[in-house]
């Protein structure tokens, strides 16, 4: 998502939250990895804010309840057949004075007209009334690197976008890239980095009952020595030791030019001497290396 979009986006939220989003917006932060950072992030917390107006709407009227929906009946003027009751596996629910009754793949209105109907044969001028007290037949599953793994409800049609801002959103160690939908037998890859950095919506699926949505944590890299925020990298397709480095705040002034890269275990871990200097002092001669998940950087003290 760029700033531009990020900007026309703000005149549909709350003049609080815009206010806000538009003073970040306009902060001067240098370098193209805290630029993204700031982008990736405010685009969540977009998501997320239009979410919360999303998921408080009331259930439609054309929502069709289904097995372990819960509801509640009530008859007018008649207190004792008040009751909440279970849809069960097979769409049918138990009633006093009425006995079973078909509500799977019934309307609120339409299940409500029946049952004034069925009450009206023992209970004088009954009239029935539906409400849902919870929505259990319309789960989709989280599973992996967002904030609240689980199950959740679809009560209206979402978006992959709009439930993952539901259950907080990807994590920071995500592979973002690596994220797919399960529908039934089928796989379908999403690329969330895409969707939710650049803007980019053709892959945002219609969600459906049962969908598991699998966002998986992402390899990681490791960085240490002479640089300013040494640890955990995530991985990505595109990271080099450059990028590397450049995540982990650069490097500090009593950093060497040549730097170690650790790849493999045991017998079979080879080590990989590069001069960053000659990287950045002419690219076009000394590659750029590209590294591997789990891949240890060291970056030693310059001898003085």
């Amino acid at each position: 998502m760029t700033v531009t979009k990020l900007a026309e986006t703000t005149n549909k939220l709350e003049p609080r939250w815009r206010a806000r989003i538009e003073s970040i917006l306009m902060e001067d932060h240098k370098g193209p990895l805290v630029r993204g950072i700031k982008t990736f992030g405010i685009g969540l917390l977009m998501l997320c804010l239009t979410a919360s107006s999303v998921f408080s709407q009331p259930v439609g009227s054309a929502y069709r309840i289904g097995p372990d929906d819960v509801l509640v009946i009530s008859v007018w003027d008649q207190k004792d057949l008040d009751q909440a009751v279970f849809v069960r596996p097979d769409g049918k629910i138990s009633l006093a004075l009425v006995g079973e009754v078909d509500a799977g793949g019934q309307t609120v209105a339409d299940l409500a007209a029946l049952l004034t109907t069925l009450y009206s044969q023992t209970v004088k001028g009954a009239r029935a009334t539906v409400s849902i007290r919870e929505i259990r037949s319309r789960p989709i599953y989280f599973i992996g690197g967002v904030g609240r793994p689980g199950i959740m409800q679809l009560t209206q049609d979402l978006t992959l976008l709009q439930a993952l801002s539901a259950v907080g959103g990807p994590l920071p160690t995500a592979d973002l890239e690596s994220a797919y939908v399960l529908r039934g037998q089928e796989r379908i890859l999403v690329n969330l980095l895409k969707m939710i950095q650049k803007g980019d919506v053709s892959q945002n699926v219609k969600l459906q009952p049962g969908d598991t949505i699998v966002v998986p944590n992402a390899d990681t890299i490791y960085i240490h020595g002479e640089v300013k925020a040494p640890g955990l990298v995530k991985y990505t397709t595109n990271l080099t030791i450059m990028t590397a480095i450049a995540a982990a705040g650069g490097l500090t002034p009593a950093a060497s030019n040549r730097v170690k890269v650790l790849r493999g275990e045991g017998a079979k871990r080879e080590v990989l001497k590069v001069n960053v200097g000659d990287i950045q002092s002419d690219p076009s001669e000394s590659a750029d290396v590209p590294l591997k998940p789990n891949d240890i950087i060291v970056v030693s003290q310059r001898l003085f």
